[in-house]
């Protein structure tokens, strides 16, 4: 989308909220807030991209890296959780600050969401006083590069420890968006986890959220997977990796699953049920009358 301009040039204009979001997989890629990404994690797909010399998180919109469409035939946003950037589309801030509220916005007026009608941009075009709308606008905007900065810090950390990788493009290639590689990230050693965590976790949630994003990408845009290096003569073979629920199974028999008296179960109408055992230490029937709940129970 081309067309920015200042907002400046348009302070007696009105501007109206998009009633169509197809331009939304022409915009391709939109940065994220801080504040969002968990959010955006569970509907959006997530990607990292160099913009600047700086890594930036945003949220991937083009349909080819999409597993399923976010905006419908009619238009309406169907992605779930809409991000900051696309609320307050079609502005973005001046990479210059102003004297005058109104030159810290700039404005895509390809949008054509600048006319007649609307909210006005101004409470006063001629001291450059944005309008109430506008100006929730341009804090949250501004809100959005210090909170951008601070993921942009913890990028750099996941950088670092080689975590990074990029999704496969439309022409198959490597793409300028990358992920977290779910091998490299778990093959990651303590001290380089603590080091990642020293000063917060925000790069461990980033790491993440953005593993949890993949379910959002298409299949075809996902990296391939790396092959195992051929191991060394003498190495020692890596242990198996083990599953979370083998701890649980393991311990079954030392679970205790008695319950106790609560609003829930009332003890005593349990026993008038022939639920549990009459006297202390005797075992339950195994017998098929012994597992039929009364009718009386479920009434």
């Amino acid at each position: 989308m081309s067309g920015l301009q200042p907002l400046s040039r348009f302070a007696a204009a009105r501007c109206r909220a998009p009633d169509h979001y197809g331009f939304a997989g022409a915009m391709g890629w939109m940065p994220l807030n801080d504040t969002e990404y968990l959010l955006s994690a569970h509907h959006l797909p997530l990607s990292v991209r160099v913009l600047g010399g700086e890594p930036r998180l945003g949220v991937l919109m083009h349909p080819g890296y999409l597993a399923r469409k976010l905006v419908d035939e009619a238009g309406r946003w169907r992605g779930g959780y809409m991000p900051i950037a696309l609320r307050t589309f079609p502005f973005l801030l001046a990479k210059t600050a102003g004297p005058r509220p109104i030159d810290d916005l700039d404005v895509l007026v390809a949008s054509r969401l600048l006319g007649e009608t609307g909210v006005a941009i101004c409470s006063d075009p001629e001291s450059g006083q944005l309008g109430p709308e506008l100006s929730a606008i341009r804090n949250t905007l501004l809100m959005m590069r210090t909170g951008g900065a601070r993921l942009s810090r913890a990028l750099d950390l996941l950088t670092i420890a080689g975590v990074l990788t990029p999704l496969r493009g439309m022409d198959d290639r490597s793409s300028g968006d990358f992920t977290v590689d779910p091998q490299r990230f778990g093959a990651l050693d303590q001290g380089t986890i603590g080091a990642l965590a020293h000063e917060s976790f925000l790069a461990l949630d980033l790491a993440n959220a953005l593993l949890f994003s993949r379910r959002h990408l298409s299949i075809d845009r996902l990296p391939q997977p790396a092959a195992e290096a051929p191991q060394r003569p003498g190495a020692a073979a890596p242990a198996p990796q083990a599953d979370p629920m083998d701890f649980v199974l393991a311990n079954l028999e030392t679970m205790n699953f008695a319950l106790d008296g609560s609003d829930l179960f009332d003890m005593t109408d349990m026993e008038g049920l022939g639920l549990l055992p009459e006297g202390p230490g005797e075992p339950l029937a195994q017998d098929e009358a012994a597992t039929t709940v009364p009718e009386r129970a479920v009434a």
